[in-house]
């Protein structure tokens, strides 16, 4: 299982080369997100909307949120389950530098014995026990 964190899947979204091949050498099954990564997405998007100064940055907005609700049906999002709240507490504790995002996504990734794909190494290769990789390379 491969856990793609958002920086990555921004990437994958974008159309990055190697990233691109990454995904495409990889079955569908095998491909996950998290549930804060959708949060992340969505909350990005809610901000544009509001942020919106006219008709075409706020039909822009709302075009790229109708395609990334679209594109969350077509992948598998792993939980943020009670246990994983739990260690993502735990991680706090042990990596105060990292974010509380990263943290959650951490756990639900170690949770879920998934590698995480991210070019944030410095926050999650310290984690012990994570499997971590850069695709975008």
């Amino acid at each position: 299982m491969w856990a793609l964190d958002t920086d990555t899947l921004t990437l994958w979204l974008r159309g990055h080369p190697s990233v691109m091949q990454q995904v495409e050498g990889h079955s569908s099954d095998d491909l996950a997100i998290t549930i804060v990564t959708v949060e992340e997405v969505l909350s990005g998007w809610y901000r544009l909307i509001r942020q919106a100064r006219d008709d075409e940055q706020l039909v822009r907005a709302y075009h790229w949120l109708q395609q990334s609700v679209e594109f969350f049906r077509d992948i598998q999002i792993l939980p943020l389950s009670g246990s994983a709240m739990k260690l993502s507490r735990d991680l706090r504790r042990q990596h105060r530098a990292a974010g509380t995002n990263d943290l959650r996504i951490a756990a639900i990734a170690l949770e879920s014995k998934a590698t995480l794909v991210s070019r944030n190494l410095s926050d999650f290769v310290p984690i012990s026990g994570l499997t971590v990789t850069d695709w975008s390379s």
